[in-house]
């Protein structure tokens, strides 16, 4: 075992330590399932805004990001600012008005809105395929770094990952989530901070990079994508962020609307160092090895390669830790649609709270063990299924929520529309665009037609009733 192996094992001995003492914590204040997915409400901003960027900053970032900077340069920075616009949008027209509802599950929510339990149980069902998807990236990334570091089998790495997040999850659900995301944060900006400085180090400083980076291809330091592209890929990731469901389902958990609209602007703080940090060291790594084989692998042999073995190893314990954050929002949202959404309002409206309680728990470990076939078989590269789970999302959810908590009217038939239009048209030109050069993206295509299906279902409501109404005068 070499220095990092053994610094890497202490690190994260201590790491998952704190986090099944504080599992434990919360596994002693969970009396009810409303508890279990809301920790009472008692969730302040800085707890908040902590769990908000630890549950975007994921394996899409800390190995997906890296690897796009490694391979494409400086212009992917430019995703940034659509995911700020995301939150910005959340902040204003979302996460206040959501918090306000009291809904325990976004599925709840649009059930009410809309008068449709149809409505709920469509969304529960997606929300539940769609971030099966995120899994998978979230367990292939875990793979990818233990194989490059320790020679790990993969199969291994992931079922480490499964139980681990498995244990806290289960016990505390999002009061023990809240806390150990504080926790998660923290070790993330410490060991991309600690980073940094040694990498630029090591190749003599940012602008000799530049330089080099220029010398062996100059879109590095250019523009890899066109306007266009950055535009789709903006609008992918803003759109997801302000209507994605692992997101919002944590304003439930905070005070009230004051600290929601905190904890986004904490949020932000967290994000800016993160995506900083994130572009140099994506960079510098190209300098330093510009000929990996996959930029999947540029996180893991950055730590294993430059950094001393203790920063290296917080560097990988964060790298874990973002891992765990995102499994874990992952797993407490589609769990709460299987037991709050289908189970408690479809299967048995009448279960008590212990029960559903448990069929949570049971969901949970379901769901953490089904996408690891899927990750073992590596069908593209992190960010790449990262970018199209983020499509599916905005197609889906933007329009019926944005538009449902900010306007009055709308039924069942114009939500159903909308949430089946904007994912049908994103995933039809997801497909065609994958044979034929376009500059259009899929999430364009799916928001326009979401839009689109919603005003027509409501045009045609408001027809009926007119008509309705006419016959009733009559």
């Amino acid at each position: 075992m070499n220095a990092l192996s053994v610094n890497f094992i202490a690190v994260a001995a201590i790491y998952l330590t704190l986090v099944l003492a504080i599992g434990w914590f919360g596994l002693r204040k969970t009396k009810s399932e409303e508890d279990f997915l809301t920790a009472g409400r008692s969730i302040g901003p800085w707890v908040g805004g902590a769990v908000l960027a630890a549950t975007q900053i994921s394996a899409g970032t800390l190995v997906g990001t890296v690897g796009r900077h490694y391979a494409t340069g400086v212009s992917w920075v430019w995703v940034w600012p659509g995911v700020w616009c995301g939150w910005l949008v959340s902040a204003i027209f979302v996460g206040p008005k959501l918090r306000e509802v009291g809904a325990v599950t976004i599925p709840e929510y649009l059930a009410a809105r809309f008068h449709s339990e149809a409505v709920r149980v469509l969304s529960a069902i997606f929300i539940i395929g769609a971030y099966m998807i995120l899994l998978v990236a979230q367990y292939q990334a875990c793979g990818v770094v233990f194989e490059s570091i320790f020679g790990m089998r993969p199969i291994y790495a992931m079922g480490i990952l499964a139980i681990s997040t498995l244990l806290y999850t289960t016990w505390g659900g999002v009061r023990s989530s809240s806390y150990v995301d504080f926790l998660q944060i923290l070790i993330v900006v410490s060991g991309l901070v600690l980073s940094v400085p040694v990498l630029t180090y090591y190749f003599g400083g940012i602008s000799t990079a530049g330089s080099f980076l220029k010398s062996i291809e100059p879109r590095l330091v250019g523009s890899w994508y066109n306007g266009k592209q950055l535009l789709g890929f903006s609008l992918s990731f803003g759109l997801a962020i302000a209507a994605a469901p692992y997101e919002m389902v944590r304003f439930n958990s905070m005070r009230d609307k004051a600290t929601v609209r905190y904890a986004i602007g904490v949020c932000f703080l967290f994000q800016a160092v993160i995506g900083s940090c994130v572009l140099l060291m994506g960079l510098l790594t190209r300098a330093l090895f510009p000929s990996l084989p996959s930029p999947d692998q540029a996180s893991s042999i950055m730590a294993m390669n430059i950094l001393p073995s203790l920063i290296g190893s917080l560097f990988m314990v964060a790298l874990l830790s973002a891992i765990m954050s995102n499994v874990n929002a992952i797993l407490l949202v589609t769990s709460a649609g299987v037991s709050h959404d289908i189970y408690g309002r479809c299967i048995n409206p009448h279960a008590s709270d212990g029960v559903k309680l448990t069929i949570n728990r049971v969901s949970i470990v379901v769901m953490s063990l089904f996408p690891i076939w899927f990750a073992l078989r590596r069908y593209s590269d992190v960010q790449s299924i990262v970018v199209l789970q983020t499509r599916f999302i905005a197609s889906f959810f933007f329009i019926p929520m944005v538009l449902g908590l900010n306007t009055k009217g709308g039924s069942s038939r114009s939500a159903v529309g909308a949430m089946l239009g904007g994912i049908a048209g994103c995933l039809c030109w997801s497909l065609w665009s994958a044979r034929h050069v376009t500059n259009v993206d899929a999430v364009e295509v799916g928001i326009a037609c979401s839009l689109l299906s919603y005003l027509a279902a409501k045009t045609l409501d408001t027809r009926h009733d007119r008509i309705r109404a006419a016959d009733a005068e009559a």
